[in-house]
């Protein structure tokens, strides 16, 4: 082998041991990321969860899951003023009340923490980024959707009597919803809105205030959920909507795991759109990692997918889906 020949491999060689230790380097940052679901009590974020656990370990990150346990916007405050006081190196939250929290993002931002939402959006907070779906255009399809279950049934001549069952006024993501499924419908089927349940956000609430309402009112005909908050047991557990449903009652709604599958198996939901919350916590931790440790600006919105369940496709959904066992 001859000097120069020699030279050229010691010389590769120095540099790849260079590149292997600053890469080492970098990964060995000890990043805090702190995730902030809207409440812990709401299963529906498990998948999120899950997913930026996986990403952390493969980041080498730390990562926190910190909310109240219930819907609480004073509460989110409080956590997130604790975190600046820590200084974590960032925060991806789901806003339970985009007004009071614009301030404490603000706050976290002069403090030099790096800030994306998930979710929930809290705009014109200077947030790096939101990763989540486009709620207006969820809206839209899922109203589209009730159009066309209402015309195989005959019944766009009808007025409807419909109740539609959020989670807070206060939250931008769900008011987008009922914004886009309020236009998509109207002109296309005449819905009578009796009501808008707010549940607080708690699967516990959610549940009485829908067994009380069809009790009480036996003869709505269509009940939009924003959210899947009441869709976490089965239909035995639910006997009144369950009733209501038997008897040519029309729901549909938004959030798509296996327990809502079942109860759309058992005809109790007629629809169904789920929203990508896997890609919520792991594209949503690598984005915001790569934003601090290498200055890669992400995309001021990040769009998620959505996926619809329907009775053409309900059983291969059931195969893809497993059970959270939070019962």
């Amino acid at each position: 082998m001859s000097r120069l020949m020699r030279q050229l491999i010691l010389a590769l060689f120095v540099v790849v041991l260079i590149l292997v230790f600053f890469s080492s380097w970098i990964y060995a940052e000890d990043l805090t990321i702190a995730f902030l679901p809207r409440s812990l009590g709401n299963p529906i974020f498990l998948d999120a969860f899950e997913a930026a656990q996986k990403k952390a370990y493969e980041l080498n990150v730390r990562l926190e899951w910190v909310a109240p346990f219930d819907f609480d916007g004073e509460a989110q405050i409080e956590i997130i003023e604790n975190l600046i006081r820590r200084g974590v190196d960032g925060i991806i939250a789901s806003v339970n009340d985009e007004e009071p929290v614009r301030q404490v993002i603000i706050e976290a931002l002069d403090a030099g923490i790096a800030v994306a939402t998930f979710d929930a959006d809290c705009p014109d907070s200077g947030r790096l980024f939101h990763i989540g779906i486009d709620n207006y255009a969820a809206g839209v399809e899922i109203g589209t959707a009730l159009v066309e279950v209402i015309k195989s049934r005959k019944l766009q001549d009808h007025e409807l009597d419909t109740m539609i069952m959020t989670g807070y006024r206060e939250a931008l993501n769900l008011e987008e919803r009922i914004r886009g499924f309020l236009e998509a419908t109207a002109g296309e089927v005449n819905l009578n809105i009796e009501a808008i349940l707010e549940n607080e956000d708690t699967v516990e609430k959610s549940i009485l205030l829908l067994e009380d309402y069809v009790l009480v009112n036996p003869d709505v005909d269509v009940i939009f959920f924003v959210g899947g908050w009441p869709f976490y047991v089965p239909g035995e557990a639910l006997p009144n909507f369950q009733k209501w449903a038997q008897q040519g009652g029309i729901a549909v709604g938004i959030d798509l795991f296996y327990d809502a599958l079942l109860l759309q198996k058992e005809g109790l939901i007629q629809y169904l759109i789920g929203q990508d919350m896997t890609s919520m916590g792991s594209l949503g931790l690598e984005l915001l990692v790569n934003y601090i440790r290498f200055g890669q600006v992400p995309p001021e919105f990040v769009k998620t997918g959505l996926e619809h369940a329907n009775e053409a496709n309900i059983d291969r959904l059931l195969q893809i889906h497993k059970p959270w066992l939070v019962k």
